[in-house]
């Protein structure tokens, strides 16, 4: 049974992590609406040459929520680099995916004495709008998250309407091999809708879309050594895609086949391999 630690951010709320392995330190970092279990696949993989720290990102999974706070990328970025230095890692390495895969970068900028190199799987940088690569997934992604964008009451109310039957068909819409997605692992995504602050957190931070996109800065500087990686069937679209490689200074991405935006709960073990190589 792994141990949940927490740590202490500067808005007065925590993030739960656990620690597990041997080795030079791995943090993972998960997608928009996921939470720390997301990585439970590739664990027995990484643990076996890593220290291995997975994160719920602030807000997210059982880490409690800060109605006054702003969960925009800057605040995630820099919460992330305050677990970093307040548990001293060095020669650390990042393997994120989609908001995750940014904020691997994100920090490799600010703390770049500190991460020795990254791995972006499926950023998420593109959104011109309020979960426009989400609502690519299908329809019912398509149709609950444009009426969760809705100004006032009217989204807080669609946004209420979040259940086990819409989280289900919205995150199969992320996968390429629909059986990654199991009733079991939703039922405890479905948990984070009980805490306080929930709707306000979700909407939150798909409204402050623009602070994850590429729009020429986000990735300038960046001097870490990066592999990018995409699913197959992932949301982004080709022209997106080599948008985020030239930013990254790259000439080449990788390529999971048969995988779609949730690369390591559908391919952990092709995942896990491209981290360990």
């Amino acid at each position: 049974m792994k141990s949940i630690k927490k740590f202490e951010l500067e808005d007065e709320t925590y993030i739960r992590y656990t620690e597990q392995g041997l080795g030079e330190p791995l943090i993972l970092l998960h997608t928009i609406r996921n939470r720390l279990e997301y990585f439970d696949k590739v664990l027995p993989y990484l643990t076996k040459n890593f220290k291995v720290y997975v994160i719920d990102l602030p807000g997210h999974g059982d880490s409690p929520i800060n109605k006054k706070t702003n969960y925009d990328q800057n605040f995630l970025t820099d919460s992330i680099v305050s677990f970093i230095e307040g548990l001293n890692l060095k020669n650390l390495t990042i393997a994120g995916e989609s908001i995750g895969a940014v904020l691997s970068a994100t920090i490799a900028k600010k703390i770049p004495n500190r991460v020795k190199k990254i791995f972006c799987f499926n950023p998420y940088d593109y959104d011109k709008r309020f979960a426009q690569g989400v609502m690519r997934g299908n329809f019912m992604a398509t149709f609950l998250l444009f009426h969760v964008s809705l100004p006032f009451g009217l989204g807080v109310f669609f946004a209420a309407l979040e259940s086990f039957p819409t989280l289900w068909m919205i995150f199969r819409g992320g996968v390429h091999k629909k059986s990654a997605i199991t009733s079991e692992y939703i039922k405890l995504l479905c948990t984070s809708t009980k805490k306080i602050g929930f709707i306000y957190h979700e909407r939150n931070v798909f409204q402050n879309h623009k602070s994850w996109l590429n729009d020429g800065s986000l990735y300038k500087d960046l001097n870490t050594p990066v592999t990018l990686i995409y699913g197959e069937s992932d949301w982004s679209k080709k022209d997106e895609k080599l948008n985020t490689m030239k930013a990254l200074n790259l000439n080449s991405f990788h390529t999971v086949d048969s995988t779609g935006h949730f690369s390591f709960l559908e391919s952990p073990k092709q995942v896990s391999d491209i981290i360990l190589k």
